[in-house]
């Protein structure tokens, strides 16, 4: 019984919690679009997307995200940022980083009512998995981002984890970093992974996670063939951070 009532409980938690996100959604879509016309550098934006996080994340008091390392991002600066990825609720807790940066998504979350819509205001980076020609504007626009100072934000491993576990990583974020001469800050994702992960629609009711930004990477010893090098040098800082306890 006590088992059952304790499911009944995370049903009804997590549709509360879907609920808010929803109105949160719609309420920041109106923000940003009465903000389009006069908000040309998104000063003012982004820390529209940073209040929709935290509102999200502090909704549940049994949600406890813990962020460490912020700092490291500097104002005015562009960065090659590298996340990983378990549960659709890391993009939640990366907007509470108060950070301007512009995320390279799959180009069907565009197409998801407000959610999209508001992508699309921000300017978000479309990619197409498998689509050469996708995989080549998207990156064009991402350096065109980091040469005027603004951050870009990739998952390096393409989808979300189901174990938790570290993925392989594609080669593009290391490619563009090398390219554009910009650091690449790793950033490590724990916990988030029973909140929203693959294949789940529920939300689980007790979250203790963290996202720790790390200290920047910097690129300029890499000539353009050794991205093999520096992925695999970031794979292994982040591995060894996701696996402490």
């Amino acid at each position: 019984m006590i088992l059952f009532l304790t499911k009944i409980g995370n049903l009804i938690l997590s549709a509360l919690i879907w609920i808010l996100m929803v109105l949160d959604t719609v309420m920041t879509f109106s923000i940003l679009l009465i903000l389009k016309p006069f908000d040309w550098n998104q000063a003012i934006s982004y820390r529209v997307v940073n209040l929709w996080g935290q509102l999200i994340v502090r909704a549940n008091p049994f949600w406890k995200i813990k962020m460490i390392g912020r700092e490291h991002i500097k104002k005015g600066i562009g960065y090659v940022l590298v996340a990983n990825h378990m549960s659709l609720a890391d993009i939640v807790c990366l907007s509470c980083l108060g950070k301007n940066f512009k995320w390279i998504a799959k180009k069907s979350l565009f197409k998801i009512p407000i959610l999209g819509w508001s992508m699309s205001l921000l300017e978000y980076i479309p990619l197409t998995r498998g689509e050469h020609g996708s995989i080549r504007d998207s990156y064009q626009k991402a350096q065109e981002w980091l040469a005027k100072d603004v951050s870009v934000l990739i998952f390096p491993e393409g989808t979300r984890s189901k174990s938790g576990a570290l993925a392989e990583f594609k080669n593009g974020a290391f490619k563009l970093a090398i390219l554009t001469g910009k650091p690449i800050i790793p950033i490590v994702i724990k916990g988030t992974g029973a909140t929203l992960s693959k294949g789940r629609m529920t939300m689980s009711a007790r979250v203790k996670g963290s996202v720790k930004v790390l200290p920047k990477i910097d690129v300029d010893s890499y000539g353009p063939e050794q991205y093999g090098d520096l992925r695999d040098k970031v794979w292994a800082l982040m591995n060894e951070e996701l696996t402490k306890n």
